[in-house]
């Protein structure tokens, strides 16, 4: 699936070259904030402790709230006109690499456990986050309506605005995820606990964004205006379009044992560069 994805996008790439004068395409970067929203967008650092194979105790702790972090992407984009009027119709794709990222914070909580002697030993409130973060491979496929400047309007410069929607198709490169602050010093502690006492072990519970599907589907909307001979060399070809960019995941994308219903969204400014 992903081999055809790339293939079948290099393959629009090289028929709509064939007609240059309604074709564009250039590179991107873009940038902006990602987070999670689900009826699981929370998560429950768990561990099951054994004593000779017996049953020990767990230690668990629910986070109380997601934090957004950084994303980016970068990678091309090539984009066919399919007609035009007073404004211009197109098909944008794109082959992106994608960054999501988003955190779990655990704001001052004491863990829950079941054995006495747990509750004595990690009796500190619990105050940190686990860092998130999923590259993919991103293919949209977008409808763009371009506004079309006549003759003086818009100065020398401005070369009109533009919205675009369509779906995406991401296949996971790989996600990894860090603990911070206070969830590092439970962790390295338990560890602790565990190599002090013979016969003990420890297991970590699966849930969350721990494990992702290997693929997954969003919604993309977005808006913006391209610009032309912006540095003003008088080449009049370095134009530039920037964009604001929406994007959602359709379906659920956790695969772990539990919290599995939760989606990716993430808002980005982009700034893209035609060739």
């Amino acid at each position: 699936m992903k081999k055809r994805s790339i293939v079948l996008i290099l393959t629009i790439f090289a028929v709509c070259a064939l007609g240059a004068q309604t074709f564009e395409w250039g590179i991107k970067y873009q940038g902006g904030v990602s987070a999670l929203t689900g009826d699981d967008d929370s998560y429950l650092l768990r561990f099951d402790l054994d004593d000779y194979g017996s049953d020990y105790g767990y230690l668990q702790a629910e986070s109380q709230t997601i934090s957004s972090e950084y994303a980016q992407g970068a990678g091309l984009y090539m984009m066919k006109r399919l007609s035009k009027k007073v404004d211009s119709v197109w098909i944008q794709s794109e082959i992106l690499w994608q960054r999501y990222a988003f955190s779990y914070d655990f704001e001052g909580k004491i863990p829950d456990t079941d054995n006495a002697l747990l509750i004595v030993t990690f009796q500190d409130t619990l105050k940190g986050s686990i860092y998130h973060s999923a590259d993919y491979i991103s293919i949209p496929v977008l409808f763009k309506i371009r506004q079309e400047m006549s003759e003086g309007l818009g100065g020398d410069q401005f070369q009109g605005a533009y919205v675009y929607f369509g779906p995406a198709y991401s296949f996971l490169l790989g996600n990894s995820s860090s603990s911070k602050a206070g969830v590092k010093d439970l962790e390295q502690s338990l560890q602790s606990y565990v190599e002090a006492n013979p016969g003990m072990s420890s297991e970590r519970y699966e849930n969350g964004a721990d494990v992702l599907v290997s693929h997954k589907f969003d919604i993309v909307v977005g808006t913006g205006f391209q610009l032309k001979d912006l540095f003003k060399l008088g080449l009049g070809s370095d134009t530039f379009s920037i964009d604001l960019r929406g994007d959602i995941s359709i379906f659920k994308l956790g695969d772990a044992k539990e919290r599995k219903d939760f989606r990716l969204i993430s808002g980005m400014l982009s700034l893209a560069y035609k060739f």
